[in-house]
């Protein structure tokens, strides 16, 4: 009874924050990137909380204890993304002025290039925003009891009614007390886990490579997950709210190094569940622990964390995908047409997720085209800048074969070593065209 109470007073509260970010979304510049007036401190704390979500920190516990210690690299790979951002790129995409990354790419690549970019992030995303009605149906069935398919449908009901409220502005305002919250229990239940429980000794292994974990799935984690970070629609739209490009910059950096910090945390939470033989009872092993092991208030903590970060990270896809197919597909800027598509994002996210419950899978089968098609492309032609004109047509070639290639590794099954090898040929076949793009018959751009 009382986690239920907990539940309806948190999402009361974030309602209320919506409702009072409201007057802010007039202008699509206000609800898309902010006004383009966040401080520091608000661009890292939603960086991260769009990031490190509860989808990704249920998911990473899970395969840690079926993988062991390279599960870390789930994260971990979105902070060498973000270190690289920073160096690269932060700066460039703030001073472009974009309104969304397909914005961004229009401006570089052409309208074809804008359209094909747009296309692709709202498929992408809207697979992105099913994980996150997963985790948090995952959440609420822990504090109510509910089965999966009515708390899917009540997760995604509230974050679409949320979101389609305030904007950005409401998102930018509850990501840094939602991550807050998660950092917190995390933190804690670290601490209690490894001083009050801690594993028999030599239970523990911290081991870079094993049985369920290869070379080539470092590889894998690094370029194709990290790439889905470096060239990230949700990233740029924090970049762009950022009131100076300085400040943009810093922000990745920042936000890099708290990936990394997490990375460690949430993997070490996934060892000790592994090395103490944790039965999860029909539950993932995150929420099981919430539920079995950890005291009452502090597991209380932990899932209001978990339901924090997931709500974190589900409205910015929901925004993201809704905001492209309206200001990039459909070449609009009302606000109320991003409302309605936030409405369609969910209904279909929502069908997804009514009959999927492994979160890792379903965002890295998301991942694999997204990330071979766009990343290497728009890397380019961010890190070229206006130096030199890349050929259109080839960019394009690029984008839609590496897109192709990376999501027939989807179609892979897991143990495949093709699930792998698909994307990362994609990468190979789409960088290989950006630069043949850039520097075949290299024409200088004299404007």
């Amino acid at each position: 009874m009382i986690p239920t109470i907990l539940l309806a007073a948190y999402g009361a509260v974030l309602i209320g924050i919506a409702l009072a970010s409201l007057k802010y979304s007039h202008s699509i510049e206000n609800f898309l990137v902010a006004g383009r007036k966040q401080r520091k401190l608000f661009v890292v704390a939603s960086m991260l909380a769009s990031t490190i979500g509860g989808g990704i920190t249920i998911g990473t516990v899970s395969k840690a204890v079926t993988m062991g210690f390279p599960a870390f690299w789930f994260v971990a790979a979105g902070g060498i993304a973000h270190f690289l951002q920073g160096i690269f790129l932060s700066r460039k995409v703030r001073e472009s002025e974009a309104l969304t990354m397909p914005d961004l790419a229009g401006g570089l690549l052409g309208q074809p290039n804008r359209l094909l970019v747009s296309a692709i992030i709202v498929i992408t995303w809207t697979g992105l925003a099913a994980a996150q009605f997963v985790a948090a149906a995952k959440v609420i069935t822990t504090l109510t009891g509910l089965a999966h398919q009515p708390a899917v449908a009540v997760a995604a009901g509230f974050l679409v009614v949320y979101t389609l409220i305030g904007g950005q502005k409401s998102v930018l305002r509850t990501d840094l007390f939602q991550f807050g919250i998660l950092a917190l229990a995390l933190v804690g239940t670290l601490a209690w886990l490894f001083l009050a429980k801690p594993p028999a000794p030599g239970a523990l292994t911290v081991e870079l490579f094993n049985a369920s974990f290869k070379p080539l799935d470092l590889v894998y984690y690094v370029v194709v997950v990290g790439g889905s970070y470096l060239i990230c629609p949700m990233m740029f739209s924090r970049v762009l709210s950022s009131d100076s490009p300085a400040n943009a910059r810093r922000s990745s950096f920042v936000s890099g190094a708290g990936m990394f910090v997490f990375a460690f945390a949430i993997t070490f939470v996934g060892l000790w569940a592994k090395a103490s033989g944790l039965d999860a009872g029909g539950l993932d092993p995150l929420n099981a622990i919430a539920a079995k092991v950890l005291p009452p208030a502090l597991g209380v903590a932990l899932v209001m964390g978990l339901l924090a970060a997931i709500l974190s990270t589900g409205d910015t896809v929901l925004m993201t995908a809704a905001s492209v197919f309206e200001h990039d597909v459909l070449k609009r800027d009302r606000v109320n047409g991003v409302r309605f598509w936030i409405v369609a994002v969910g209904l279909v996210a929502a069908l997804v997720a009514l009959f999927s419950t492994d979160i890792i899978g379903l965002i890295l089968k998301t991942y694999n085209g997204y990330t071979a098609g766009i990343v290497p492309v728009l890397f380019v032609a961010l890190v070229l800048g206006k130096e030199r004109k890349m050929n259109p047509a080839l960019a394009f070639a690029g984008i839609a074969i590496g897109y192709a290639l990376g999501t027939a590794g989807s179609f892979q099954a897991a143990a495949s070593p093709w699930s792998r090898l698909f994307p990362m040929l994609g990468l190979a076949a789409s960088a290989a065209l950006a630069l043949a793009s850039a520097y075949l018959k290299p024409t200088l751009n004299k404007n």
